[in-house]
């Protein structure tokens, strides 16, 4: 079974109400839609990248706090994104994985690849799970600079 990685930046396109996103939130829909025909493919995230969407949708995007705490419950709570089962991906499945070492890992990818701190968080949190795959719109390139990570941008997901 395939495992792709939604990162928070798709999410945003997703539930931002603001016109600025709206080719972002097509492509986004698009790549979802897409996912929702393939059988051997699974959507993941993580509780950081929720916790990032919300924090741009109420501080960036001005999305009503209301709104987004609702999103965010009906996220945690149906693990749906449109018609596609959204599985949310622990730090570690490790049971004895613990924050110092999480951190630790943090700390090393940081100085490793010099990608931002939040797409290190993303890559740890991937690496731990066995997840390879990230659906994301950073063009950037901080998540190509981590080694056994493949980017997909939605624009390249086809129905």
């Amino acid at each position: 079974m395939k495992r792709i990685y939604v990162d928070s930046n798709v999410l945003i396109a997703l539930f931002s109400t603001d016109l600025h996103e709206s080719a972002n939130r097509k492509l986004a829909e698009n790549a979802v839609d897409a996912f929702a025909q393939v059988r051997n493919a699974q959507l993941w995230t993580s509780m950081w990248a929720i916790t990032e969407m919300v924090n741009i949708l109420v501080s960036a995007k001005k999305v009503d706090p209301g709104y987004v705490a609702e999103l965010e419950n009906r996220l945690i709570s149906e693990k749906r994104l449109r018609r596609v089962k959204l599985h949310l991906a622990d730090v570690s499945p490790d049971e004895e994985y613990d924050f110092p070492e999480f951190f630790y890992h943090v700390r090393q990818g940081i100085l490793e690849y010099h990608s931002g701190v939040g797409d290190v968080i993303h890559s740890v949190i991937m690496k731990n799970n066995g997840i390879t795959d990230i659906l994301t719109f950073d063009e950037k390139s901080d998540f190509k600079q981590i080694p056994g990570l493949t980017v997909m941008h939605p624009r390249a997901i086809k129905i």
